[in-house]
């Protein structure tokens, strides 16, 4: 009997951020790394190096890019696509939770009643939001098949991939995932089978 191909997926979502550090709610904005996050991802660079990578993704954003060179290092060959940016939060993007509240208390409401189908102002709906990136996932699995694949992306991003793969909705699982800054965590597909391998590794 044949073995199953294996493909890995190593999802790594980028350093911290001053705005992650103070809760303020950043998608589209392109923010730098802060120090500490920059620390964070030179730290990673011993246990991304060690990977036996194929291929590296990247979102084109700054705090994504910087991750991905100082773990992977400068030389380190990586492709950029705009589909693996973090969601747009329109109108509540640079907002603290507080001031979205304040100023947008019924949509608020209703995102905290419905978050999956509430549409933001001037945001990017959650469905479309995951077609993108859920479409680009499984091209590149299907283009990369027994391939060892790494992903520099956004903790939105890696949630929505693990509820998907793991738990069959893109919206079912996502709040049960604390993805972590400047981490690795590893999917392996047994033909089309998912599963976790490794979780917030540094």
């Amino acid at each position: 009997m044949n073995e199953s191909i294996v493909t890995r997926l190593h999802l790594i979502r980028h350093g911290e951020t001053e705005e992650n550090q103070r809760g303020i709610l950043v998608g589209s904005t392109d923010v730098a790394l802060c120090e500490n996050g920059r620390v964070q991802a030179r730290d990673l660079a011993g246990l991304a190096r060690s990977l036996p990578l194929d291929a590296i993704f990247v979102s084109p954003m700054l705090r994504t890019v910087e991750t991905a060179i100082l773990a992977f290092g400068p030389k380190a060959r990586m492709s950029t696509d705009s589909r693996l940016k973090e969601c747009h939060f329109g109108e509540w993007e640079g907002l603290y939770f507080a001031e979205i509240a304040g100023r947008y208390p019924e949509i608020w409401q209703n995102w905290l009643r419905d978050w999956e189908h509430t549409q933001i102002p001037g945001g990017e709906t959650f469905s479309l939001f995951t077609q993108r990136l859920i479409t680009f996932c499984d091209e590149i699995l299907r283009e990369h098949p027994g391939q060892n694949l790494a992903m520099v992306t956004h903790g939105g991003c890696i949630r929505t991939l693990l509820s998907h793969y793991l738990c069959g909705s893109a919206s079912v699982g996502y709040w049960k995932f604390k993805v972590e800054n400047a981490t690795i965590i590893t999917l392996e597909f047994a033909e089309s089978f998912p599963m976790l391998t490794g979780f917030n590794r540094r």
